[in-house]
């Protein structure tokens, strides 16, 4: 991928009268795999994670990245990761059955296996931390609840959420372990899960750290390989993405925002990008809300909530991260896109 087209597009932002634009570098890739999910523990600090049982870490602001694989071989796909410190990792593979497996990663070097999927019919997704201690994983349905896993001890055990204060699961309802983003949490215990396929599309919110749980419908498309595949929260502002995975050159609903810390949704209009997105992100610059979607066909963003949308790249793309005014989008072949937003 060349550089310059991408300055070009910064430059056609900054032309717009936006306080702030994106400044786009394409950074080196020590790994050809697909990389998935992105992580940023601060301005110098980055994991993300992908397939062939593989993840990158970053302790210089992208300038160099360190290639890591874990030592039982390649069958593992690491669809998400959330880093604590330069020396610190939870990574969760994806997988049916025994595949969905859970894991600390420390000091460069060492492994310690916290959750192995027992069920057959099981498929982790995506997980999250509220801080050191408590986090938060997602999965398709076994049976009829959702399937949510908490952890207490930061990550070293999993506990199945309770289900008495849970709403049903819809037939076949799950997420898509796309982009690590599935799940998000937020202040003070709130977290909210993006669920799909089988028809189902719904949020599923909890301000108590996991205990109870309500839903709301969401207006992303439905269908058997539709939903929403990402969640993401800056305040009380939401972002969230989806699509229908079979339909890869339409534009179909697949972007909303909420104002109002999830309980209600309002669709965008249509971004530049057709097909489904796989990853979003939302982040804050000054008082201007920016958000990101990315997917097979490409990369876009908006300034101004959905009412105008900005395509940045055409290439392939799985997973977008910020944490204030830098970002990272990784995707297939090892592509890793560092994002600043200046003013």
């Amino acid at each position: 991928m060349k550089l310059c087209p991408l300055l070009l597009l910064s430059v056609f932002a900054c032309q717009t009268n936006q306080e702030s634009a994106p400044v786009l570098q394409k950074l080196n890739s020590p790994t050809e795999s697909l990389m998935q999910a992105v992580s940023i523990v601060d301005s110098e600090t980055a994991w993300i994670s992908g397939h062939d049982a593989s993840f990158i870490k970053t302790e210089d602001g992208g300038d160099s990245w360190k290639l890591f694989k874990h030592p039982t071989g390649d069958t593992l796909q690491f669809r998400d990761i959330h880093g604590f410190s330069q020396n610190r990792a939870i990574l969760m593979s994806a997988g049916p059955g025994s595949l969905s497996r859970i894991f600390t990663f420390s000091n460069d070097s060492n492994w310690e296996e916290n959750f192995v999927m027992t069920d057959s019919l099981g498929f982790l997704d995506c997980i999250d931390f509220w801080d050191d201690q408590n986090g938060i994983a997602y999965g398709d349905a076994i049976d009829e609840y959702p399937y949510i896993l908490l952890t207490k001890n930061g990550g070293q055990s999993w506990e199945r959420a309770p289900t008495e204060n849970m709403p049903e699961a819809g037939p076949g309802e799950g997420g898509f372990a796309a982009s690590g983003t599935c799940v998000t949490v937020g202040e003070n215990g709130k977290a909210w899960i993006a669920t799909g396929a089988g028809g189902n599309c719904r949020i599923l919110l909890t301000e108590d750290y996991g205990n109870t749980w309500g839903a709301i419908e969401s207006p992303i498309i439905k269908g058997d390989a539709a939903g929403n595949t990402s969640v993401t929260f800056m305040e009380k502002t939401g972002f969230l993405v989806g699509g229908d995975l079979t339909q890869t050159d339409v534009h179909t609903k697949n972007t909303a925002f909420s104002r109002d810390a999830g309980k209600t949704w309002t669709l965008t209009t249509n971004p530049q990008t057709t097909g489904a997105f796989y990853g979003g992100s939302i982040t804050k610059v000054g008082d201007q809300f920016f958000a990101f979607a990315c997917g097979p066909n490409g990369l876009d963003y908006t300034a101004d909530l959905g009412e105008t949308w900005i395509n940045l790249d055409t290439l392939n793309y799985w997973a977008v991260a910020f944490k204030d005014d830098v970002g990272y989008v990784s995707g297939r072949n090892g592509r890793i896109l560092k994002i600043t937003l200046r003013e």
